[in-house]
């Protein structure tokens, strides 16, 4: 006899997941629509027809439902930029191609110019959706040789996360977006220790994409 089994732990973490996914999208159109301030728990839960408590079962507050949010909106910029291993032979042009496309995806997203006043709340978000990229891209980068720098790759990608937001905010306040983002990409570059002579041979192929 083939044993039954117990599909409800299953059931469940989808029911769960669904629900929360309800909670985020109902964050999104909040903010969107009508901006951060309104976008409390209560109004949350109302969007997404569900209690307020369903609400608390998911997350602490409302300032990390909106960082949920964006982390998983964020993700899925790195997730197309990112190039794998195997389809690259110089992971600094391949760096330089996807940090210039999310660059600026994030700084023309509507939801990021609805949070350009909430620096702590981007920061996060982009280092929570943007972290394993950053991590797998400067490895490979170490193991192809063209990577080299004095501080550990974690405090380096702090580092690099706080010049991005302020970059970021930047590029959105002054309207300069493309600019910005070709400046973002030399920072970024000089930061892996990219010799200066290549760098905006690097920075002219990716803005040729």
């Amino acid at each position: 006899m083939t044993p039954r089994i117990n599909t409800l732990p299953n059931r469940m973490a989808r029911r769960r997941q669904r629900t929360r996914q309800q909670l985020l999208d109902a964050v999104q159109q909040l903010i969107l629509e009508q901006g951060y301030e309104d976008a409390t728990a209560e109004a949350v839960a109302e969007l997404a027809d569900l209690g307020r408590s369903t609400f608390y079962n998911h997350f602490d507050n409302k300032q990390d439902a909106v960082v949920a949010m964006l982390t998983q909106h964020y993700h899925d910029y790195g997730d197309i930029a990112y190039v794998p291993l195997e389809e690259t032979l110089d992971r600094a042009e391949s760096v330089a191609r996807s940090t210039m496309r999310v660059f600026t995806a994030m700084a023309r997203d509507p939801l990021t110019r609805k949070l350009v006043d909430k620096p702590r709340f981007l920061a996060r978000a982009i280092a929570e959706s943007q972290g394993e990229f950053m991590v797998r891209d400067f490895t490979e980068g170490i193991m192809q040789e063209r990577f080299k720098f004095a501080v550990s790759i974690e405090s380096l990608s702090t580092i690099l996360n706080w010049s991005y937001v302020g970059m970021l905010i930047t590029a959105i306040n002054q309207d300069s977006i493309d600019e910005v983002s070709v400046e973002w990409t030399r920072f970024l570059l000089h930061n892996l220790g990219i010799p200066q002579d290549e760098i905006e041979g690097l920075v002219s192929t990716a803005l040729e994409d």
